[in-house]
């Protein structure tokens, strides 16, 4: 059986070292943290069972992680920790879903009593056995889902790789555990890894142990072998060679020959379709060869919309049964939108909401439309009127757009090669993009002409507040068209893998709210131009279309040569299939001189491609000319400084951040003359 994980978010060393021997001797694992933004990287890589949580930590607020801890782990347990408490802290820490708040200095007995209390309420319902009921057993909603009930326990009689396919928040990891706990490896610890999140050498040490040819072991135990499983979520965005050694591996132990060899049971999840990933080369055709052998398909929440009110019933019972006392009385209304609503991040969305509705509804009360329209996506919420359009405006146009809820992403800088992270929050219509600075709340809204630096990134700066590298972010807002958001990071944003493609899985986790205010787009009606157009000349313009379009033609040495791209705009998917994937890239002869400068510092070989005098050295490109269609998502990025979705086409040659912030000073300087003579 594994231990009860604790993760201590503390930055006294002191007190995290006494936590830690105590609790270690009443056999709990503890992991550690001495901020908030490793404490939400852990949470999120590795869920822990309960977090000791203390307020004043470096960063961000101790307030701000309990939200995201409960807003995406609804299932952890908190217990906030505050030497310097008062009551409305302890009333607003209980209020976002805190189990306990302790004062410094605690008895240790106390909050040992305090821990166990809280995980005794995690558990639930204890069965006559003593073990817990929920661990064993499928969630209620899968329960009556017939197909799926049997596909677990058809799983769960042999130990071949399972993959578990479906979309965001159905629970494929609850199945994966269901599956787990009924099989004959039930006694072997379940190690949680996201593939998208964990770093390749951590996912490596993990999953590998090496064998010498006399089939002894050679690497630490603390690796892939030993007794254990593991849950790769999200596969797909597992490195490419680790994806060609783990298919190796799986193969190897299945015929038993001496190998890399992986632990007892692997179980992976994903939301995309491997096959077609694989037919493109995204994926390793061997490793989707095995997984395909065994895939359990989870469905939609909104193709089982009929369990719906058997599930809300089930939620609040169980509350009951914690003894709490909760509003569950639904009017008919209310029930008949949310079975009818689309749940487009299917069980967790659901159980979001009706967390929200413990959290906000007094017991007496009726649960009405009200209450549940402000926490689900207004757009396909049935019920609900049309939101009345301005006077003055013309026709059906499009509103401005927030995320539903605050999402968070960990990472490192590329220039700065710091860990780093960012929060993103909801902002009101008219707000527009906002950066903030994470620990001392200074603001900087991402204008042009807040724009410091252009050197190898776009930095904006305002005041003592600066950020940097923010034209990936950019690019997924402005295509995404998500107007109105707060975003909190330190002095660069994570590169992840020198993409965009995280931040757009990130702000579609976060889901989007239309707003009741219209956007307008800046349409050009003119051609503007920057730069030089002599031979070799970089240079960029824009002029009128009606669309957006970005064409950029880039001329390089060796190996990346003459390349060009054509984007054209036809909503977030042709973004996020056809730019967002494209990596930053640099030459080796160029390395050494960017780090003496202070730049590129945080460059890895799994976060940007590298290029030698004729290849590319660390990795296999994602498209034929990436290059340039990287340099579009740069564009993409500056462009949305102007504080709108654009109309037009731009023609970008040889151009960089330099060009492109210069284009956009020259487009505001013409709009504030035009508006200043009429």
């Amino acid at each position: 059986m594994s231990k009860e994980r604790i993760l201590i978010v503390d930055d006294e060393k002191n007190i995290v070292s006494s936590l830690q021997e105590i609790l270690n001797d009443e056999g709990y694992d503890i992991i550690t943290a001495e901020d908030g933004l490793d404490a939400l990287e852990k949470v999120q890589s590795e869920p822990p069972d309960l977090v000791l949580l203390d307020i004043w930590i470096p960063g961000m607020d101790g307030i701000e992680v309990l939200q995201a801890i409960k807003t995406y782990h609804p299932e952890i347990e908190v217990l906030v920790m505050s030497g310097h408490g008062t009551i409305d802290t302890a009333v607003k820490a209980t209020k976002l879903g805190a189990y306990d708040f302790i004062e410094k200095p605690f008895s240790l007995d106390q909050l040992v009593l305090s821990v166990e209390k809280a995980l005794k309420q995690r558990k639930g319902q204890m069965n006559g056995s003593g073990k817990d009921a929920a661990q064993h057993e499928l969630p209620h909603c899968f329960e009556m889902m017939v197909e799926v009930k049997k596909a677990v326990t058809q799983a769960s009689k042999t130990n071949a790789p399972i993959l578990i396919h479906g979309e965001v928040g159905t629970g494929k990891e609850y199945i994966a555990q269901a599956i787990h706990h009924k099989s004959k490896k039930s006694n072997f610890p379940l190690h949680k890894i996201n593939c998208a999140l964990r770093s390749v050498p951590k996912i490596r040490i993990e999953l590998f142990t090496h064998q010498d040819e006399k089939g002894k072991q050679t690497k630490s135990t603390r690796g892939g072998a030993g007794k254990k499983a593991v849950y790769l979520k999200n596969i797909d965005s597992m490195n490419q060679d680790l994806q060609a050694k783990l298919a190796s591996a799986l193969k190897s132990s299945s015929h038993r020959k001496p190998a890399d060899f992986v632990p007892d049971r692997i179980f992976a999840s994903s939301t995309k379709d491997l096959k077609a990933m694989a037919d493109k080369g995204e994926f390793h055709p061997d490793l989707y060869e095995t997984l395909k052998e065994n895939v359990i398909n989870v469905p939609p929440l909104r193709d089982n919309r009929a369990l719906i009110p058997n599930l809300v019933d089930e939620y609040f019972e169980d509350l009951e049964n914690k003894g709490k006392v909760v509003c569950k009385n639904f009017n008919e209304e209310t029930m008949r939108a949310l079975c009818e609503y689309d749940w487009p991040e299917n069980f967790k969305e659901l159980r979001f909401v009706l967390d929200q509705i413990v959290r906000t509804v007094h017991p007496d009360e009726e649960i009405t439309l009200k209450d549940i329209s402000a926490l689900m996506r207004q757009t396909h919420l049935p019920l609900q009127k049309k939101p009345k359009t301005s006077k003055g405006k013309k026709g059906n146009r499009p509103l401005q757009r927030t995320l539903k809820r605050s999402v968070v992403l960990c990472g490192r800088g590329l220039h700065s090669g710091i860990k780093t992270g960012l929060i993103m929050q909801p902002l009101p219509p008219g707000s527009g993009i906002i950066f903030g600075d994470i620990s001392s709340g200074n603001t900087i809204p991402a204008k042009v002409e807040n724009v410091q630096s252009t050197e190898y990134a776009t930095s904006l700066r305002k005041g003592y507040a600066s950020v940097s590298t923010i034209e990936h972010i950019m690019a997924t807002l402005h295509m995404y068209r998500v107007h109105n958001l707060l975003i909190k990071i330190g002095d660069e944003a994570p590169v992840m893998d020198g993409s965009a493609k995280d931040f757009c899985q990130l702000i579609e986790d976060g889901g989007f709210e239309e707003q009741d205010e219209l956007y307008e787009e800046l349409v050009i009606d003119k051609t503007y131009s920057f730069g030089s157009k002599e031979e070799g000349g970089a240079h960029i313009s824009i002029e009128p279309y009606d669309g957006f379009k970005v064409s950029y033609h880039m001329e390089y040495s060796a190996p990346i040569g003459t390349m060009e791209h054509t984007f054209e705009f036809k909503g977030a998917e042709s973004f996020k299939e056809e730019i967002a994937p494209a990596r930053t890239f640099g030459f080796v002869k160029d390395v050494a001189m960017l780090n003496k400068m202070g730049f590129g510092v945080g460059g890895k070989l799994d976060n940007f491609i590298l290029l030698g005098d004729e290849k590319v050295l660390n990795t296999t490109l994602r498209y034929e000319n990436e290059f340039a269609r990287h340099k579009i998502l740069d564009i993409l990025g500056d462009f949305y400084l102007l504080g709108k979705p654009i109309r037009g086409h731009i023609k970008a040659h040889k151009s960089g951040h330099t060009q492109n912030i210069g284009l956009l000073k020259t487009i505001k300087e013409d709009l504030a003359q035009t508006v200043s003579v009429h």
